[in-house]
């Protein structure tokens, strides 16, 4: 698997966990499970930790999400996704998310930006892709740009 194919797919993770809309009179702390596929590798996670519960705009705290990943990739979110949500339409936005994937020692940075899934009934859970990640670092082994096949986000 090409480590930009794996990035670009945490990328999208990232962005769908990020989803949310209206703000909220008071802010409560909910949670989000996820995963997230591209290039044949499905990276998961549980219970990391948001700044609020949908339909309130809510800030997904990177520093609690485990990812764990399917073969020799190691992934990590650089920057806490915003997401925001339009229960009108049923779907989740993240406006920029931020991922680093490293592969055999060689790291490449991409980002995604507006990344939008859809709810999945009237549930809180929301799928979305495929996504483009665009490089923003790393040398010429990492390609371009990359392809998030799928990803899915249930907040709690």
């Amino acid at each position: 698997m090409r480590p930009a194919s794996f990035l670009v797919g945490l990328s999208a993770i990232a962005a769908a966990a990020a989803f949310t809309a209206a703000p909220a009179h008071a802010e409560a702390p909910g949670l989000v499970d996820g995963s997230i596929t591209a290039a044949g590798t499905t990276c998961t996670w549980t219970n990391a930790t948001t700044s609020n519960t949908p339909p309130n705009t809510l800030t997904i705290d990177r520093t609690t999400i485990s990812l764990s990943c399917s073969g020799s990739v190691s992934v990590s979110i650089g920057a806490n996704p915003t997401v925001s949500f339009n229960d009108a339409n049923g779907t989740a936005t993240a406006t920029s998310i931020v991922v680093t994937a490293t592969v055999f020692g060689v790291q490449c940075g991409y980002t995604v930006n507006n990344a939008s899934a859809t709810r999945q009934g009237t549930t809180r859970t929301y799928t979305g892709g495929p996504y483009t990640a665009t490089k923003t670092s790393g040398g010429f082994l990492c390609p371009s740009s990359e392809t998030i096949n799928s990803a899915r986000f249930v907040f709690h």
